[in-house]
């Protein structure tokens, strides 16, 4: 009787650990606002390879849908991007920049240059939503590219 109840209470537990291990893995994909983070915070939450979805916005304000398999790979101070019609194109060190974006409102650009192009290439760590990361260019009228994590 007393080996019943033992294994009774086991078999509880263990559905119990099987119930808060499923939880964990079902729990909502991280969304957040980065442009008013500090910058050691931006710099893990958009570490690794991510896959452009769509670029929208400029002048007249359209949707493009990348159809080139566009990439680009981040670590804390280096960028990588490149795309499956013309390879690697960026291959660079990010330098951060601390500016203030109006009404004393402040953020870090992600800034780095070119070889091929005059000036340095300023982009606003934007936001995570679900599992998309939306970066914006440092422009009027700029875009806002729409990067899914690939790992």
């Amino acid at each position: 009787m007393r080996y019943i109840r033992i294994i009774f209470v086991l078999f509880l537990l263990t559905l119990i650990w099987f119930y808060l291990a499923r939880c964990k893995e079902d729990s909502p994909p991280l969304t957040m606002t980065l442009r008013d983070k500090p910058l050691p915070l931006i710099k893990n939450c958009i570490k690794g390879k991510w896959k452009l979805q769509y670029v929208y916005g400029g002048l007249i304000t359209h949707k493009y849908i990348d159809t080139y398999n566009s990439y680009m790979i981040l670590s804390p101070d280096h960028i990588i991007m490149g795309n499956d019609s013309i390879g690697v194109f960026v291959d660079t060190t990010i330098i951060w920049v601390r500016t203030d974006i109006g009404s004393n409102d402040f953020t870090y650009l992600l800034r780095y240059s070119r070889s091929n192009y005059p000036f340095p290439i300023n982009y606003i760590i934007d936001q995570i939503k679900n599992d998309t990361l939306i970066i914006r260019e440092y422009l009027d009228d700029g875009f806002d590219y729409y990067y899914t994590k690939i790992y």
